[in-house]
């Protein structure tokens, strides 16, 4: 199976998405609609976060949000694996919100970037003086 936004590497499924697209806490509501499928599969949730880029960067660019999962069971894990990255997918697309909370929100975040641009403006011409 082709997995466009993760990898399986041994017993571990490393899922990434992109803050262009989710938030790390759509890709969380996702992933907690069906936890209980995911444990009772023999998989556990390790965890997800955002990687940050070192160095500078433009005021946006998208980075990954990456949630890890593991499988803790006895047999092939490729298949279990491939059965989470499946249902944490019916995760987002069950969770994501309609198109009018969807353009709020981005709306929102738009205008925290903008914030975030705006107090690092005035921090450089602080120091400049």
């Amino acid at each position: 199976m082709n997995l466009p936004y993760g990898e399986i590497k041994g017993n571990v499924l490393i899922m990434k998405f992109s803050t262009a697209d989710f938030s790390i806490a759509s890709v969380l509501s996702a992933i907690k609609i069906h936890i209980d499928v995911i444990e009772n599969m023999g998989v556990v949730f390790l965890g997800a976060q955002t990687e940050v880029i070192a160095g500078p960067s433009p005021v946006f660019q998208p980075v990954p949000v990456v949630a890890q999962f593991e499988y803790t069971q006895k047999g092939a894990a490729k298949d279990i694996l491939e059965k989470v990255y499946k249902t944490v997918w019916q995760g987002i697309v069950a969770s994501f919100p309609d198109e009018s909370c969807w353009s709020e929100a981005k709306e929102s975040y738009a205008a925290f970037i903008a914030a975030q641009s705006d107090l690092l403006r005035a921090r450089i011409e602080a120091t400049k003086e």
